[in-house]
């Protein structure tokens, strides 16, 4: 008999090679790329044995991201197989959420650094040169690292702009 650990990983390349890499799949949740290919737990048929818990139905398999992965696999944990319906609702809301989130600082930090790369450009071509100054570049980066780390409630776009303008001295 093969061992439990060999069962469980064949079971997931079974899933693998049937639906293919999960990275070019959407997650199930919040619909970015996948990472991994996860139970669902549901399957009346599941095979647990020394501590792996598998299905050899690639049915009951879908793709996730590994943040959300590891949600659903601790809500498993907390909630139990009957909880798991109510409960990964409320995950793939909560992921949603995260995801439209995640949109809109991205969103506002690539308006910040096309503004800046804008303004950069300009500057510098004004004064005959065809690349942006150090200036320019670490401004940009400290601006998307700010818009990165307070989110759009922290620093919305039109004071990235400002920002900006002031930082330039009155371009935008």
């Amino acid at each position: 008999m093969a061992s439990a650990e060999y069962e469980y990983k064949a079971a997931h390349k079974r899933v693998v090679q049937l639906k293919g890499p999960a990275r070019h799949k959407p997650c199930e949740f919040c619909g970015t790329f996948a990472a991994e290919w996860a139970y669902d737990h549901l399957d009346p048929a599941e095979t647990y044995r020394d501590g792996y818990l598998w299905s050899e139905s690639t049915a009951h398999y879908m793709p996730l991201c590994n943040r959300d992965h590891r949600a659903y696999d601790r809500a498993f944990r907390q909630y139990g197989k009957t909880a798991l319906p109510a409960v990964s609702e409320a995950l793939r809301q909560a992921a949603r959420d995260h995801y439209e989130e995640r949109r809109r600082i991205v969103e506002a930090a690539a308006d910040a650094s096309w503004r800046a790369r804008e303004s950069a450009l300009s500057d510098q071509s004004k004064r005959g040169y065809d690349r942006p100054s150090p200036d320019a570049v670490l401004a940009a980066e400290g601006l998307m690292s700010n818009a990165y780390e307070n989110g759009p409630s922290g620093l919305s776009p039109e004071e990235l702009r400002a920002s900006w303008i002031r930082w330039s001295g009155g371009a935008g």
